[in-house]
Order: C-alpha cells, then sequence, then structure tokens
C-alpha cells in the first residue's frame, strides 16, 4: 500500500519545502529535539506549502499546553488557506485535528485510526494515534490501531523500527508483556537511539517487578538519548522508577537536577513549562515523599511555573499534578482558582466534547482529592480518589504515571487504619497488571 507521503510532490514546486517537512516528521516520530526545526525551515522555504503547517500544529497540538492555542489556530488557518483541491493528506489530518481543539478528542482519535487503516505502514500516522489514544487512556484502542496495521509493515522500510517501538508500547499498555519486550528491543537493536522502544522495554520491566533489569537496560542506553526531546527526561524518570524500588533516594535526589530537570538544560531552559516535565518532576518528588524522603523544598522548583497554569486546561492529567505542586507549596489560593477555572470551563456538560468529560468525572475529583491530602483529611481523599479508582484511565496516560495516585490511596488508607480498603486497593492494582504489588516499595 503506498506510503502516506509518497506522493509526485517531491518533483513539484514545493520539493524543497517537502523535503524539509519530511525530515521533521522523520525526526518527530524519532523523538528527537530539533522536528520542529525542519517543520520551521520547511515553511520558510516555501510558505505557500500547506503540509508544513499542519505538521506544526499538530506538534503544537502534542505539547498538551492551551498556552499554544493562538499559534495552533494560526497554523490551522494558515494550512486551510493552502489546502489543495479535493481529499488530500493535508486536508485529513486538518480535520482530525480541528476535532481535536474543539475537545472532541474520542471524534478526532477516529478519523486518525481510519488514517492508519488506509495507510498502516506510516509511522507518523501510527504515532498520531498512538499518542491520542495513549492521553484518552484507551489501551485497547491503541493495540487495536497497531495490530491492525502491522502485518503490512516490512523489516526493509526506513520506519520498520520505530513501529516496532510503537507496537512494543501498544503491547505494554495492553497487557502483553512478553511481545513489548521483544518488539522493543529489536526496534533498538536497530538504532540505540530509539528512545520509544527502550522507553516500552522500561515499562515492561516496571510492570514485572523487574527492577535490576530495568536499571541495566537503561544504563546500557542512556548515552544514547542526547539528541532526543523531552523523551530523555522521562527515561531518567523510569530509572528513578527503579531506584525507588531498591531505595536508592540520594541517588534519585541527583537525577531529579541533573536529568530530570536540570535548569541549565538546552531542553529546560527552551520549554520551561513543558508538560511533560512538570509531570515527570511533581510525580516522583510526590513518590519520594510518600516514601518518607523530606523533599519540602523541591517542590518550590515548580510553584511559580505552576502557579501561572491555573486557567491552562489542555491535560485532565497535568492539571493533577499542577494541583500537587500547588498544595505542597502552600498556594492554597491558586489551588482554588485551579479548581474553579476547571469547574467553570467544564460545567455545561453539551459543549465541551470528550475532554470535558474527563475533567468532570476524573479530573477535577481527583484534584480535590490531592488537595485533601495536602491537607491530611484522609477520609475525604479515600472518599473523592476511592470512589473514581477505577476510571483513572479517562485522565490518560500510562499504567506506571497513574500509579502514584493508587500510592496515596494506600497511604490515606493506612492513616485511615482501614486495613480493609488498603487490601482492595493492593488487589485492584493487581488487576491493572502490576506483578509483586504487596513486594513494592511502596505497599510493603
Amino acid at each position: 500500500m503506498a506510503d502516506f507521503y509518497e506522493t509526485d510532490e517531491m518533483n513539484s514546486e514545493h520539493s524543497a519545502a517537502l523535503q524539509a517537512c519530511q525530515r521533521g516528521i522523520d525526526q518527530s516520530v524519532r523523538n528527537q529535539a530539533d522536528a520542529m526545526k525542519h517543520i520551521d525551515l520547511a515553511i520558510t522555504k516555501d510558505n505557500s506549502y500547506c503540509l508544513p503547517h499542519v505538521i506544526k500544529a499538530w506538534m503544537l497540538h502534542g505539547a498538551n499546553d492551551e498556552s499554544y492555542k493562538e499559534q495552533i489556530s494560526a497554523q490551522v488557518e494558515l494550512a486551510q488557506q493552502r489546502l489543495p483541491e479535493g481529499v488530500s493528506k493535508e486536508s485529513c489530518l486538518l480535520d482530525a485535528l480541528k476535532s481535536m481543539q474543539l475537545g472532541q478528542r474520542v471524534e478526532g482519535t477516529h478519523k486518525l485510526a481510519a488514517l492508519c487503516q488506509q495507510y498502516p505502514t506510516d509511522a507518523y500516522l501510527q504515532m498520531l494515534a498512538q499518542e491520542e489514544t495513549f492521553w484518552l487512556g484507551e489501551a485497547k484502542w491503541m493495540h487495536a490501531i497497531t495490530e491492525q496495521a502491522a502485518p503490512h509493515w516490512k523489516n526493509t522500510s526506513k520506519d520498520y523500527g520505530p513501529l516496532l517501538a510503537i507496537r512494543a508500547f501498544a503491547n505494554e499498555e495492553a497487557g502483553f508483556y512478553d511481545a513489548a519486550q521483544r518488539y522493543g528491543m529489536e526496534s533498538v537493536e536497530i538504532d540505540a537511539t530509539d528512545v520509544w522502544g527502550a522507553h516500552a522495554v522500561a515499562h515492561v520491566f516496571l510492570m514485572k517487578g523487574e527492577f535490576k533489569q530495568g536499571i541495566q537496560w537503561l544504563d546500557g542506553l542512556s548515552e544514547n538519548w542526547g539528541n532526543a526531546n523531552q523523551m530523555q527526561h522521562h527515561l531518567w524518570w523510569h530509572y528513578c522508577l527503579f531506584l525507588l524500588e531498591t531505595r536508592e533516594h540520594d541517588k534519585i535526589l541527583e537525577l531529579l537536577h541533573t536529568k530530570i530537570r536540570n535548569p541549565e538544560s538546552r531542553l529546560i531552559k527552551a520549554s520551561p513549562a513543558a508538560t511533560i516535565d512538570i509531570n515527570n518532576y511533581a510525580s516522583l518528588v510526590m513518590r519520594l515523599e510518600l516514601y518518607g524522603v523530606d523533599v519540602a523544598e523541591l517542590w518550590q522548583n515548580l510553584s511559580v511555573v505552576c502557579s501561572a497554569r491555573t486557567d491552562n486546561h489542555a491535560s485532565v492529567f497535568s492539571n493533577i499534578h499542577d494541583m500537587m505542586v500547588l498544595g505542597a507549596c502552600g498556594n492554597f489560593a491558586q489551588a482554588t482558582q485551579l479548581l474553579f477555572s476547571m469547574s467553570e470551563r467544564y460545567q455545561d456538560e453539551s459543549t465541551t466534547g470528550s475532554i470535558g468529560a474527563a475533567y468532570r468525572e476524573v479530573g477535577i475529583p481527583v484534584c480535590k482529592a490531592v488537595l485533601a491530602h495536602r491537607k491530611k483529611d484522609y477520609a475525604r481523599v479515600i472518599s473523592l480518589l476511592g470512589d473514581v479508582r477505577h476510571q483513572l484511565y479517562k485522565m490518560g496516560a500510562s499504567h506506571a504515571q497513574r500509579d502514584v495516585f493508587y500510592h496515596m490511596l494506600v497511604d490515606a488508607a493506612r492513616k485511615e487504619q482501614r486495613t480493609d480498603l488498603e487490601k482492595q486497593y493492593l488487589s485492584d492494582i493487581e488487576r491493572l497488571g502490576f506483578c509483586d504489588v504487596p513486594k513494592r516499595a511502596a505497599y510493603c
């Protein structure tokens, strides 16, 4: 089947821009930090060409940050003005993105899934579909999209490695750990800089409780991450999850400032409020705190950033981490504003789409629970978080990332001396796919 970008445009008037755009797409699929640079170069080479504007809008959308809303809208408008006649790759991608921007992420993802079915060998489409199903918390859907496409892939394709990495992560989140490990290791064997393949295997080791193997896996690959985007920080976050289990807290504290959120890092300097970095840092500091480590001063490193995000609601998952920071810093006025803003934005069930439903059903109650935990109102934590614990997938993210909320639930149950609930929560965690739960550092 023809690739999504295999057209005669390389020999057309847009050939120079298409070449730069394709390079940006290739780098994006490989999680390389210079992807946007190539897209901007394509726009500079030929501002009349539609595709780079569409890709740039999608890249900005992927940041899950409403501060990019005007830039995304501007790129969408520029792309709309430059659309070729008839149905095209640009028009299909633009249509899906418009649904996303209206908060209709399920509808937009259905459109991406249809494109993946039509062009099963296109790694960029597979990546977009995986990102969107990931943030919908739809692991089974993610897996179905990938597995439907996989029989069409050939090991001679230049994107075979990234496609294997995508397949690895889809299988891991769906609970097929052996397949995930096999595909992820193969992708890294093809390209040692493949951070998504490395990431998928790290997830497998965490879920299976193979912590020393996880440390060895990432240790052996970390020298290859220098040109990666924020995924390099996230891989160090995974490394620290393994160190939590081996109780190497001092090493985690060091890595927090050297690898996960180093203020001198070019990536942190370029995007100090990148949501993935905020989520990494906040959730790891929260875990350390729950494990009894004194982290009071560490929270302040995100105080200013998160205080500026109380009206920024592109991501349920990220707003919950904003609440962690605001509560821990004692910024209760901003925490109240965050809750008020979310409630006001999404109170109308008829106009806000699937993202609004996620805020109402999970985001707001979990934010209230996080704040209650900070205020030591553990009975309220159990009431709020316990009631929605089976719906946490609706905030998006992975099993590993959402596990911190079960840490908080177990902590609250212990503080309230509710051994009956503690036992139930541990059973819930095992059903999610975590192995040897009672032996894990957070629960033993």
